[in-house]
């Protein structure tokens, strides 16, 4: 499959995902791996469920590089390797990431009072 063509099947899933024409992109991550499986596994225990994933076998390292690359530049998070990639890393993937906490467990921290009412009039 040509990097073009990954790129417009990536795109199309997260606008279908998103059920939007015109998706923010940063919030998803996009990858190569050359073990999907593994991969998806790792962001899962450190990301939390990944709800919407897709993972495209691109041929080649180069291909699966440069797919990366464009959604990087569309503002998806990455983790480059400072080694760099293996060459069989041949997977690319996208996935969403999942929603940080809000309210009273956000950026407060966890409610550890018995009530909202106690929390917030300090009874």
């Amino acid at each position: 499959m040509e990097a073009k063509a990954i790129k417009g099947e990536l795109t199309k899933f997260i606008k279908s995902s998103m059920g939007s024409k015109n998706p923010r992109f940063n919030g998803w991550y996009a990858g190569i791996t050359n073990n999907e499986k593994r991969r998806k596994g790792e962001h899962s225990l450190k990301n939390g469920k990944i709800v919407h994933w897709k993972c495209i076998n691109a041929g080649t390292m180069i291909k699966a590089n440069e797919v990366e690359s464009y959604f990087s530049a569309k503002g998806t998070q990455n983790m480059p390797q400072p080694q760099g990639a293996k060459i069989t890393s041949k997977w690319v993937y996208i996935f969403k990431l999942a929603k940080k906490p809000q309210g009273m467990n956000g950026l407060a921290g966890p409610l550890d009072r018995k009530t909202v009412y106690e929390y917030v009039f300090d009874e």
